[in-house]
C-alpha cells in the first residue's frame, strides 16, 4: 500500500537555506529558480571565471580555420560564452556539427541561434562518448574549454581516429573569500556542488569543517570527487542540470518530511 507523503513536493524546500558555490554569474538564474521552489538561495562562488593565460591567442588561430572542423564540442555553458566573446563567424559555424554535453549547455546554444546537433542522454563526458559518431578520414575535433578539464574527452577521440584540438579558452581560480561567510555557511541547511573545482576550491578555503548538512551534486562526477575529499554526496541530481538539482532537493526533503 503506497503511503503519502506528508509534504508536497513543491514546498519541500520552503525555508531551506541553499549553498550556491558556483561562479557569480552563474547563479542568478539558479538562484532565482530556488527561490520560485521556496528556497533560501546563498551565493558563496568558490570558482572565479578569467580569461586563457595565451590572451586568447590558440582559439584565435582555430576561428581562422574554422573550416577545417568537422564537430565542436562544448562542454559547459562557460565554454560558450567565450568561445562566443571570441566573436567567430557565425556562418560557418552552419558547416560544423554541434555537440553539447548537457541540456544547459544546449539551451546557451541555442539562444545565441546555434542549431545542436548532438546532446548524449547521459550528461557527462561518457555519455556523449558512446553517442558520438566514428571518425572519417582527416576528422577533426573542436574542443573550446577550461584549463583544467579532464582528458578523458580528448584522449578517447584521438584514439578513435579524430584529430583532436583541445583549447583552452577560460580558467577557472579561487575567488577571494567575503566576510562572515563562514557565518553563512553555519547557518545553511544544504550546500550544491555543480563541478569537482566547486568542491576543491570550498574545501580550500573554508575546509571540510564548514560544510552544511546535506552535500548535493549535480553528477556522478562531480559526487565521486566529493567522496575523495572524505564527504558523502547525500544527494545526487538526474539528470545532470539546474532542474535536476532541484528536484533531487523536493524529493529528498519531500522523503525526509514523511518519515
Amino acid at each position: 500500500m503506497d503511503i503519502e507523503p506528508l509534504i508536497d513536493s513543491e514546498l519541500a524546500l520552503a525555508g531551506k537555506k541553499i549553498v550556491l558555490t558556483r561562479a557569480s554569474h552563474q547563479a542568478k538564474e539558479f538562484s532565482e529558480r530556488l527561490r520560485e521552489a521556496g528556497a533560501i538561495p546563498i551565493g558563496i562562488p568558490t570558482i572565479e571565471i578569467v580569461p586563457p593565460l595565451d590572451g586568447g591567442t590558440k582559439i584565435q588561430d582555430a576561428l581562422n580555420h574554422l573550416d577545417l572542423y568537422k564537430w565542436i564540442i562544448f562542454t559547459s555553458t562557460n565554454g560558450v560564452d567565450w568561445f562566443f566573446s571570441s566573436q567567430p563567424q557565425l556562418e560557418k559555424l552552419q558547416h560544423i556539427n554541434i555537440a553539447a554535453i548537457g541540456p544547459s549547455t544546449a539551451q546557451k546554444l541555442r539562444q545565441l541561434d546555434i542549431s545542436v546537433d548532438l546532446v548524449p542522454d547521459n550528461h557527462v563526458i561518457e555519455g556523449l562518448l558512446e553517442e558520438f559518431p566514428e571518425a572519417p578520414p582527416g576528422g577533426r575535433v573542436l574542443i573550446p574549454r577550461a584549463a583544467v578539464a579532464r582528458n578523458l574527452l580528448p584522449k578517447t577521440l584521438k584514439s578513435c581516429g579524430w584529430l583532436v584540438d583541445d583549447i583552452e579558452v577560460y580558467r577557472t581560480i579561487i575567488p577571494v573569500k567575503e566576510d562572515k561567510t563562514v557565518e553563512l555557511l553555519k547557518s545553511a541547511d544544504a550546500i550544491i556542488f555543480t563541478s569537482s573545482s566547486t568542491v576543491q576550491n570550498f574545501i580550500s578555503m573554508f575546509g571540510l569543517g564548514n560544510i552544511p548538512e546535506l552535500v548535493v551534486s549535480i553528477g556522478p562526477i562531480t559526487s565521486q570527487t566529493i567522496r575523495h575529499a572524505g564527504l558523502v554526496p547525500h544527494v545526487q541530481a538526474s539528470p545532470s542540470s539546474t532542474a535536476g538539482i532541484i528536484q533531487a532537493l523536493q524529493s529528498y526533503y519531500s522523503i525526509d518530511s514523511s518519515s
